[in-house]
Protein backbone atom coordinates (compact mmCIF):
# COMPACT_ATOMS: atom_id res chain seq x y z
CA UNK A 1 0.00 0.00 0.00
CA UNK A 2 0.89 3.38 -0.49
CA UNK A 3 -0.64 6.91 -0.08
CA UNK A 4 -1.91 7.02 -3.72
CA UNK A 5 -3.75 3.86 -3.28
CA UNK A 6 -4.82 4.46 -0.32
CA UNK A 7 -6.45 8.51 -1.38
CA UNK A 8 -7.90 6.38 -4.43
CA UNK A 9 -9.50 3.96 -2.63
CA UNK A 10 -11.44 6.62 -0.50
CA UNK A 11 -12.56 8.68 -3.81
CA UNK A 12 -13.65 5.28 -5.41
CA UNK A 13 -15.62 4.13 -1.85
CA UNK A 14 -16.95 8.18 -1.81
CA UNK A 15 -18.66 8.58 -5.19
CA UNK A 16 -19.06 5.28 -5.69
CA UNK A 17 -18.53 4.78 -8.61
CA UNK A 18 -14.73 4.95 -10.96
CA UNK A 19 -16.10 7.11 -13.34
CA UNK A 20 -16.71 9.61 -10.76
CA UNK A 21 -13.71 9.01 -9.24
CA UNK A 22 -11.55 9.42 -12.01
CA UNK A 23 -13.23 12.35 -12.64
CA UNK A 24 -12.39 14.11 -9.21
CA UNK A 25 -8.79 12.57 -8.89
CA UNK A 26 -7.67 14.18 -12.46
CA UNK A 27 -7.16 10.53 -13.86
CA UNK A 28 -8.44 8.25 -16.86
CA UNK A 29 -10.81 5.09 -15.68
CA UNK A 30 -8.10 2.85 -16.93
CA UNK A 31 -5.83 4.22 -14.17
CA UNK A 32 -8.11 4.60 -11.19
CA UNK A 33 -9.26 0.82 -12.09
CA UNK A 34 -5.49 -0.13 -12.23
CA UNK A 35 -4.87 1.50 -8.67
CA UNK A 36 -7.41 -0.39 -7.25
CA UNK A 37 -6.43 -3.48 -8.73
CA UNK A 38 -3.04 -2.70 -7.05
CA UNK A 39 -4.45 -2.09 -3.67
CA UNK A 40 -6.22 -5.18 -3.67
CA UNK A 41 -3.58 -7.23 -5.19
CA UNK A 42 -1.35 -5.52 -2.28
CA UNK A 43 -4.06 -6.43 0.44
CA UNK A 44 -4.26 -10.02 -1.11
CA UNK A 45 -8.29 -9.55 -0.77
CA UNK A 46 -11.15 -8.02 -2.67
CA UNK A 47 -11.95 -4.74 -1.10
CA UNK A 48 -14.80 -4.01 -4.12
CA UNK A 49 -17.73 -5.16 -5.89
CA UNK A 50 -20.50 -3.61 -8.28
CA UNK A 51 -23.74 -3.22 -6.27
CA UNK A 52 -27.08 -2.50 -6.70
CA UNK A 53 -25.96 1.61 -6.18
CA UNK A 54 -22.52 0.88 -7.98
CA UNK A 55 -19.34 0.68 -6.37
CA UNK A 56 -19.79 -1.05 -2.91
CA UNK A 57 -17.11 -2.27 -0.10
CA UNK A 58 -16.59 -5.46 0.97
CA UNK A 59 -16.26 -5.91 4.81
CA UNK A 60 -12.88 -6.06 4.57
CA UNK A 61 -12.89 -2.70 2.24
CA UNK A 62 -15.12 -0.99 5.14
CA UNK A 63 -12.22 -2.00 7.34
CA UNK A 64 -9.73 -0.66 5.26
CA UNK A 65 -11.82 2.50 4.85
CA UNK A 66 -11.64 3.37 8.25
CA UNK A 67 -7.78 3.22 8.59
CA UNK A 68 -7.24 4.27 5.37
CA UNK A 69 -8.80 8.02 6.91
CA UNK A 70 -6.62 7.79 9.88
CA UNK A 71 -3.58 7.36 7.99
CA UNK A 72 -4.06 10.26 5.00
CA UNK A 73 -5.31 12.61 8.19
CA UNK A 74 -1.91 11.43 9.97
CA UNK A 75 -0.33 12.12 6.82
CA UNK A 76 -1.56 15.30 6.27
CA UNK A 77 -0.48 16.15 10.01
CA UNK A 78 3.00 15.19 9.45
CA UNK A 79 3.37 17.36 6.34
CA UNK A 80 1.94 19.86 8.31
CA UNK A 81 3.84 19.60 11.26
CA UNK A 82 7.29 19.65 9.03
CA UNK A 83 5.63 22.87 7.34
CA UNK A 84 5.20 24.30 10.52
CA UNK A 85 8.56 23.45 11.89
CA UNK A 86 10.62 25.35 8.83
CA UNK A 87 8.86 28.46 8.73
CA UNK A 88 6.87 28.81 11.66
CA UNK A 89 3.21 28.89 9.83
CA UNK A 90 1.67 27.50 6.86
CA UNK A 91 -0.13 24.36 7.35
CA UNK A 92 -4.11 23.36 7.85
CA UNK A 93 -6.31 22.79 10.79
CA UNK A 94 -9.32 21.25 10.72
CA UNK A 95 -12.01 21.93 14.10
CA UNK A 96 -15.38 21.50 15.35
CA UNK A 97 -16.85 24.09 17.81
CA UNK A 98 -20.03 24.20 19.42
CA UNK A 99 -22.67 26.91 18.97
CA UNK A 100 -21.62 28.23 22.77
CA UNK A 101 -18.19 27.95 22.23
CA UNK A 102 -18.66 30.36 18.80
CA UNK A 103 -20.90 32.89 20.93
CA UNK A 104 -18.16 33.36 23.87
CA UNK A 105 -14.65 32.74 23.66
CA UNK A 106 -13.79 31.16 20.32
CA UNK A 107 -13.42 35.23 18.68
CA UNK A 108 -10.56 36.08 20.99
CA UNK A 109 -9.19 32.57 20.79
CA UNK A 110 -9.16 33.10 16.84
CA UNK A 111 -7.74 36.69 17.44
CA UNK A 112 -4.79 35.77 19.57
CA UNK A 113 -3.74 32.36 16.67
CA UNK A 114 -4.46 34.78 14.10
CA UNK A 115 -1.49 36.95 15.69
CA UNK A 116 0.66 33.59 16.02
CA UNK A 117 0.10 31.68 13.09
CA UNK A 118 -1.75 33.46 10.16
CA UNK A 119 -0.86 31.66 7.27
CA UNK A 120 -2.61 28.59 8.89
CA UNK A 121 -5.46 27.59 6.62
CA UNK A 122 -8.21 26.82 9.31
CA UNK A 123 -11.37 25.24 8.70
CA UNK A 124 -14.02 25.35 11.14
CA UNK A 125 -17.42 23.56 11.36
CA UNK A 126 -20.22 23.89 13.56
CA UNK A 127 -20.11 20.80 16.27
CA UNK A 128 -23.08 18.35 15.32
CA UNK A 129 -22.83 14.75 18.07
CA UNK A 130 -22.46 12.35 16.93
CA UNK A 131 -21.28 13.25 13.44
CA UNK A 132 -18.67 15.29 15.36
CA UNK A 133 -17.32 12.45 17.39
CA UNK A 134 -17.50 10.31 13.90
CA UNK A 135 -15.37 12.93 11.96
CA UNK A 136 -12.71 13.15 15.04
CA UNK A 137 -12.11 8.84 15.18
CA UNK A 138 -11.80 9.00 11.67
CA UNK A 139 -9.39 11.69 11.95
CA UNK A 140 -10.50 14.55 9.96
CA UNK A 141 -11.15 16.99 12.79
CA UNK A 142 -7.68 17.97 14.74
CA UNK A 143 -10.03 18.21 17.82
CA UNK A 144 -13.05 19.84 18.45
CA UNK A 145 -14.56 22.32 21.27
CA UNK A 146 -18.15 20.76 23.09
CA UNK A 147 -20.45 21.82 25.38
CA UNK A 148 -21.27 18.94 27.37
CA UNK A 149 -23.52 18.47 30.60
CA UNK A 150 -21.47 18.08 33.93
CA UNK A 151 -20.92 13.69 34.68
CA UNK A 152 -18.37 11.51 33.78
CA UNK A 153 -18.14 10.62 29.64
CA UNK A 154 -17.28 7.22 28.08
CA UNK A 155 -16.92 7.81 24.77
CA UNK A 156 -12.71 7.12 24.47
CA UNK A 157 -12.12 10.42 23.55
CA UNK A 158 -9.43 12.46 25.46
CA UNK A 159 -10.99 15.50 27.30
CA UNK A 160 -9.87 18.97 28.70
CA UNK A 161 -12.19 21.40 30.54
CA UNK A 162 -11.58 24.57 28.99
CA UNK A 163 -14.68 26.47 31.04
CA UNK A 164 -17.14 25.37 33.47
CA UNK A 165 -20.83 27.05 32.88
CA UNK A 166 -24.13 27.64 34.58
CA UNK A 167 -27.14 26.85 32.81
CA UNK A 168 -29.95 28.90 32.74
CA UNK A 169 -33.73 29.21 31.34
CA UNK A 170 -34.09 31.81 28.85
CA UNK A 171 -36.74 33.88 27.12
CA UNK A 172 -38.29 36.75 25.57
CA UNK A 173 -38.65 39.64 28.11
CA UNK A 174 -42.27 39.89 27.80
CA UNK A 175 -42.95 35.76 28.23
CA UNK A 176 -46.08 35.15 30.09
CA UNK A 177 -44.30 32.94 32.58
CA UNK A 178 -40.80 35.26 33.04
CA UNK A 179 -41.84 35.93 36.78
CA UNK A 180 -42.11 31.71 37.35
CA UNK A 181 -39.85 30.46 40.17
CA UNK A 182 -40.28 27.01 39.64
CA UNK A 183 -39.24 24.69 36.72
CA UNK A 184 -42.60 22.21 37.04
CA UNK A 185 -44.45 26.04 35.96
CA UNK A 186 -42.83 26.03 32.73
CA UNK A 187 -43.10 22.15 31.96
CA UNK A 188 -46.37 22.89 29.14
CA UNK A 189 -44.15 25.48 27.06
CA UNK A 190 -42.63 24.85 23.92
CA UNK A 191 -38.81 24.11 23.95
CA UNK A 192 -35.99 24.88 22.06
CA UNK A 193 -33.00 22.52 22.92
CA UNK A 194 -29.65 21.84 21.56
CA UNK A 195 -28.85 19.02 19.75
CA UNK A 196 -30.89 16.34 16.98
CA UNK A 197 -32.89 13.15 18.34
CA UNK A 198 -32.71 11.07 21.96
CA UNK A 199 -29.68 13.32 22.39
CA UNK A 200 -31.61 16.57 22.39
CA UNK A 201 -34.57 15.05 24.73
CA UNK A 202 -32.10 13.19 27.02
CA UNK A 203 -30.49 16.29 27.86
CA UNK A 204 -34.13 18.57 28.71
CA UNK A 205 -35.63 15.34 30.56
CA UNK A 206 -32.44 15.42 32.58
CA UNK A 207 -33.16 19.19 33.80
CA UNK A 208 -36.49 17.89 34.77
CA UNK A 209 -35.83 14.81 36.42
CA UNK A 210 -33.48 16.36 38.47
CA UNK A 211 -36.20 17.97 40.13
CA UNK A 212 -38.74 15.46 40.09
CA UNK A 213 -41.09 16.73 37.36
CA UNK A 214 -42.01 14.80 34.24
CA UNK A 215 -40.01 16.16 30.65
CA UNK A 216 -41.89 18.36 28.40
CA UNK A 217 -43.86 17.13 25.51
CA UNK A 218 -43.86 20.10 23.42
CA UNK A 219 -39.88 20.25 22.04
CA UNK A 220 -38.02 21.09 19.19
CA UNK A 221 -34.63 19.94 18.71
CA UNK A 222 -32.40 22.85 17.44
CA UNK A 223 -28.47 22.85 16.29
CA UNK A 224 -28.05 25.84 15.97
CA UNK A 225 -27.86 28.45 19.03
CA UNK A 226 -28.40 31.44 16.81
CA UNK A 227 -31.65 30.06 15.06
CA UNK A 228 -32.60 29.21 18.76
CA UNK A 229 -32.35 32.52 20.17
CA UNK A 230 -34.18 34.17 16.42
CA UNK A 231 -37.11 32.12 17.69
CA UNK A 232 -36.89 32.83 21.46
CA UNK A 233 -37.22 36.52 20.05
CA UNK A 234 -40.15 36.40 18.24
CA UNK A 235 -42.05 33.42 20.30
CA UNK A 236 -42.85 32.33 23.78
CA UNK A 237 -40.39 29.28 23.40
CA UNK A 238 -37.96 28.97 25.99
CA UNK A 239 -34.03 27.65 25.82
CA UNK A 240 -31.95 26.14 28.11
CA UNK A 241 -28.22 27.78 27.52
CA UNK A 242 -24.79 28.68 29.39
CA UNK A 243 -25.01 32.17 31.38
CA UNK A 244 -21.87 33.20 29.70
CA UNK A 245 -23.54 33.16 26.22
CA UNK A 246 -26.67 35.56 27.65
CA UNK A 247 -24.10 37.98 29.56
CA UNK A 248 -22.01 38.46 26.75
CA UNK A 249 -24.38 38.61 23.71
CA UNK A 250 -25.72 42.60 23.75
CA UNK A 251 -28.02 41.62 20.54
CA UNK A 252 -30.25 39.41 22.28
CA UNK A 253 -31.29 42.42 24.76
CA UNK A 254 -34.87 41.18 24.36
CA UNK A 255 -33.99 37.95 25.92
CA UNK A 256 -34.06 37.57 29.91
CA UNK A 257 -33.09 34.92 31.88
CA UNK A 258 -35.80 33.38 34.33
CA UNK A 259 -34.66 33.49 38.12
CA UNK A 260 -35.87 30.03 39.25
CA UNK A 261 -35.84 28.58 42.47
CA UNK A 262 -34.08 25.02 41.73
CA UNK A 263 -30.44 25.15 40.23
CA UNK A 264 -29.96 24.01 36.66
CA UNK A 265 -27.21 21.27 36.25
CA UNK A 266 -23.38 22.64 35.01
CA UNK A 267 -21.73 22.47 32.06
CA UNK A 268 -18.54 22.44 30.22
CA UNK A 269 -16.57 23.60 27.29
CA UNK A 270 -14.50 20.54 26.35
CA UNK A 271 -11.40 20.43 24.38
CA UNK A 272 -12.12 17.00 23.34
CA UNK A 273 -8.73 15.15 20.74
CA UNK A 274 -8.61 11.24 19.92
CA UNK A 275 -6.65 9.28 22.44
CA UNK A 276 -2.55 9.29 22.08
CA UNK A 277 -2.84 11.78 19.11
CA UNK A 278 -0.46 14.01 18.45
CA UNK A 279 -0.92 17.34 17.51
CA UNK A 280 0.74 19.28 15.32
CA UNK A 281 2.43 22.94 15.88
CA UNK A 282 -0.72 24.56 14.62
CA UNK A 283 -3.49 22.59 16.78
CA UNK A 284 -1.16 23.16 20.07
CA UNK A 285 -1.15 27.09 19.30
CA UNK A 286 -5.00 27.17 18.65
CA UNK A 287 -5.26 25.00 22.07
CA UNK A 288 -3.21 27.27 24.35
CA UNK A 289 -4.84 30.11 22.62
CA UNK A 290 -8.29 28.73 23.78
CA UNK A 291 -7.00 27.95 27.14
CA UNK A 292 -5.77 31.93 27.55
CA UNK A 293 -9.43 32.83 25.98
CA UNK A 294 -11.31 30.94 28.61
CA UNK A 295 -8.99 31.96 31.17
CA UNK A 296 -9.64 35.70 29.83
CA UNK A 297 -13.48 35.35 29.86
CA UNK A 298 -13.82 33.73 33.27
CA UNK A 299 -11.84 36.29 34.99
CA UNK A 300 -14.39 39.02 32.86
CA UNK A 301 -17.05 37.16 34.22
CA UNK A 302 -16.12 37.00 37.90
Amino acid sequence: MNLQHLHAFTIVAQQQSIRSAARVLGLSQPAVTRIMRELERNVDTHLLHRGSKGIELTPYGHALLKRAHLILEEARKAQDELDQMRDGAGGSLNIAISSTSALSLFPLALQKFRERMPRVELTISESSPPHTQDQLEAGRLDFAVLTELEGVVTDGFDRTILMPMQLVVAGRKRHPLRNAKSIAELRDSLWLVPGVGDTATDYLSRVFHDHRVSPPQDVISCRSIVTALSIMENSDALGIFSRVVLDRRQRIASLCMFHLAEPLPMASLSLVTRPQSQPTPAARCLMTCLAEAAASVASIDD
